[in-house]
């Protein structure tokens, strides 16, 4: 059936309700660089992707996405870069989860590509829900890209060469060639890479890899090593929002198999949702 809230017919959304047992997925992320060779809606496509992908795999609505995440940082060049105050934000996304509890939703499960948005989350979710009674709960899975190239290595090593059947040998060796070495991969490195290469390739530069390092300068070594959290500090280490080895080789093909195997996970936490409603009892009755 069609699970996307923005396709759906009105006559429609009370079987989508009832097949969805009460879960709206909301892909969130935001627009910022990721290096000179992704799109700065990386964190947005990837999400909305993998919610798209999950709810064939287990029936739940999803709503359109949410891409003005929380995106503040004065360091973050201006090329792309959407930066909305968090309090704008923060209001937003709780009318929205109030309209769709409205309309029917319950359980509410946003979808997080960006990892600026935790804390913002946290905070967000938890002052709502402590702070006035609602008749729906909210909760966050979060999809970090940089788990995607160890993921895949871990499965080779334990189920063997072929386990990941949309893998050639030379992707295979590829991707624990990148494990075994313990490179880098982070903000736009090879997860992030491989998500997209699986959604919009046509969407990538593979051929501006180099322009830019993706090394980190760790200048805020000397602050965490004396006690301290310093804010910006990852800016500050990652000037050019590209953090990682070059991805040079990633394809299609791993593409493919990280955005699978990411939405099977997200398929399986939106399945306990579907089926526990002690979870949702006890957030409308803090």
């Amino acid at each position: 059936m069609e699970t996307r809230w923005a396709y759906t017919t009105s006559e429609n959304f009370t079987s989508l309700i009832e097949e969805s047992k009460g879960v709206c997925v909301i892909p969130m992320g935001c627009l910022e660089k990721h290096g000179t060779h992704l799109p700065v809606g990386t964190d947005i496509i990837q999400a909305s992707r993998m919610a798209y992908l999950a709810s064939q795999i287990e029936t739940c609505c999803v709503f359109p996405d949410f891409t003005f995440g929380n995106q503040g940082s004065p360091s973050n060049p201006p090329q792309g870069t959407v930066a909305l105050s968090a309090e704008l934000i923060s209001r937003l996304l709780i009318e929205l989860c109030e309209n769709i509890s409205r309309c029917g939703f319950k359980k509410i499960l946003i979808c997080n590509g960006h990892g600026g948005n935790l804390a913002f989350l946290d905070y967000t979710i938890a002052h709502r829900q402590d702070r006035k009674k609602a008749d729906y709960a909210v909760c966050v899975f979060s999809t970090p890209a940089t788990t995607a190239p160890v993921a895949m290595a871990k499965l080779l090593k334990e189920k063997g060469s072929g386990s990941i059947p949309e893998l050639t040998p030379e992707d295979e060796e590829y991707i624990l060639n990148f494990y075994d070495n313990n490179l880098i991969n982070g903000h736009g490195g090879i997860g992030e890479t491989a998500f997209i290469m699986g959604t919009a390739p046509e969407s990538v530069r593979l051929d501006r890899l180099g322009a830019e390092s993706g090394l980190p300068l760790n200048l805020s070594e000397k602050y965490s090593k004396a006690g301290l959290r310093s804010f910006g500090a990852w800016g500050m280490d990652v000037p050019n929002w590209f953090e990682g080895h070059d991805p040079v080789g990633v394809n299609e093909r791993i593409g493919k198999a990280a955005i699978r195997l990411e939405s099977e996970r997200l398929a399986a936490a939106i399945k306990v949702l579907k089926e526990d409603d002690f979870w949702l009892e006890f957030q409308m009755n803090r």
